[in-house]
């Protein structure tokens, strides 16, 4: 009886022995294999992890460079705005000296006008005379009294530049005395101090047989030949006087 206890342990024990043999060598036969498969997948996976490693720290170095040209331009926009608002600054100062300087030299214009002008105030001074435009409506000789209390005359236009000063200077509506007349019909055209008209400046329209004084008026660039009875404004005329104190 104990000898059968002991044989079948011994088998039993035989058995358990072959088994584990068997699987060892089930293992040490597999493992090259497994070994073998891992290998290659185990290398794709580094590769794979330092390619996603690469690609992150180029992501990162792009994100950082662009975070740099972000900053750099929001320096250079708030660089510009500052220069932009001291320009607004200095053209905003610049304008308001132009417009103190500006009436500054229209105030000594005025002042240059009233003080160092050869002629007296509201005449119109070209050349060497000066003109004076009348408010007032006279007949000729009358307006020939107030020119001579003006020391002055009426005009005589001696000149095609002065004929164009005047009808530029005049109103084109009112008509105005010149110092031009004739005592008596087909008689000699003559200015106010007794020259005889010799210019072709200008025809005077033929007013026909009249025994009575014609004189001669300016209106829009026309001249007018009437009964010198009649009213108009004049124009005085009278040369310039530099050395007058009471015109500067």
């Amino acid at each position: 009886m104990a000898e059968e206890v002991t044989y079948a342990d011994l088998k039993f024990n035989t058995l358990e022995q072959n088994k584990e043999e068997e699987f060892q060598e089930t293992i040490t036969s597999e493992s090259p294999s497994v070994s073998h498969h891992w290998r290659p997948a185990a290398v794709i996976l580094g590769m794979v992890c330092l390619g996603l490693l690469g690609a992150a720290a180029t992501m990162g170095f792009k994100v950082m460079q662009a975070s740099q040209r972000v900053s750099n331009q929001n320096e250079n926009l708030t660089l510009q705005k500052e220069m932009l608002e001291t320009l607004f600054t200095k053209l905003n100062v610049l304008q308001a000296q132009n417009l103190n300087l500006s009436e500054t030299v229209q105030r000594l214009s005025y002042y240059r006008g009233l003080q160092c002008s050869p002629c007296p105030e509201r005449w119109q001074q070209r050349g060497e005379k000066c003109y004076f435009f009348s408010a007032k409506w006279n007949s000729w000789e009358e307006s020939k009294a107030q020119c001579t209390t003006l020391n002055s005359r009426l005009l005589k236009i001696e000149s095609k530049e002065e004929l164009e000063f005047i009808l530029a200077s005049a109103q084109a509506y009112n008509s105005y005395w010149i110092g031009l007349f004739r005592s008596r019909a087909g008689g000699p055209w003559s200015w106010e101090d007794n020259s005889t008209l010799v210019t072709d400046l200008f025809n005077i329209p033929d007013v026909g047989s009249s025994n009575y004084p014609i004189c001669v008026s300016i209106q829009g660039g026309n001249l007018i030949a009437s009964d010198c009875l009649g009213y108009r404004f004049c124009i005085c005329e009278k040369v310039t006087d530099p050395a007058n104190p009471g015109h500067h």
